[in-house]
């Protein structure tokens, strides 16, 4: 007779971990997203911090009847959300800085936009899947541009700011590829797809 106890259990102890390790993860990024903070408001700046209570990443075609639209969309906490969208009205955020780490599948990362004209830092935390990234990361080094959308959960955008820098996004774009579901198998056909092209051709 087969006995499934010792697996049960250690596939309870799996999942067990991998969420200690993710809620450490996440608190880890928060305590980060607190020491920069702390950082430019000791040198006069003033500060919002933003702990997202959802982060996804999303590419051309992933929203329905949007064929053009990527970038990562946070959603911003009902308290800041008016905050926020009072200071997209005084500055465009320039400037920004992208601080991030992986762990488990999820990037963690903390987004300093800066604004030097009214002095103010907006710091938003979120932790994105990299198994739905490839549509987003693919298109911004693509294009050479990467989007930030702050909003409400019902989805009402309260800022946007453009980014030239995607690589500080997406620095390793064959991990997010390792992660995404099928992209061996289509990998697989468009290399069977060439042979045959191959052998026609001959």
């Amino acid at each position: 007779m087969v006995e499934f106890g010792d697996e049960e259990v250690s596939n309870a102890e799996r999942i067990a971990s991998s969420a200690d390790r993710r809620r450490e993860a996440w608190g880890a990024t928060l305590d980060d997203m607190t020491a920069l903070a702390d950082e430019y408001e000791e040198e006069g700046w003033e500060t919002v911090r933003i702990a997202a209570g959802s982060t996804g990443t999303f590419g051309p075609g992933d929203l329905e009847g949007d064929e053009e639209t990527f970038g990562i969309a946070y959603v911003v906490p009902g308290d800041k959300a008016e905050e926020v969208s009072e200071l997209f009205e005084q500055s465009s955020f320039p400037e920004y800085e992208v601080y991030r780490a992986e762990n488990d599948g999820l990037v963690y990362m903390v987004t300093a936009l800066l604004a030097p004209d009214i002095e103010t830092a907006v710091f938003v935390a979120g932790a994105w899947e990299q198994r739905t990234a490839l549509n987003c990361a693919t298109t911004a080094i693509e294009r050479g541009q990467m989007f930030s959308y702050l909003q409400k959960l019902d989805g009402t955008v309260v800022g946007v700011v453009e980014h030239d820098d995607p690589d500080k996004f997406f620095p390793n774009l064959d991990a997010i590829r390792r992660y995404a579901p099928n992209v061996d198998d289509e990998s697989e056909d468009g290399d069977a797809a060439a042979d045959e092209n191959d052998d026609t051709d001959a």
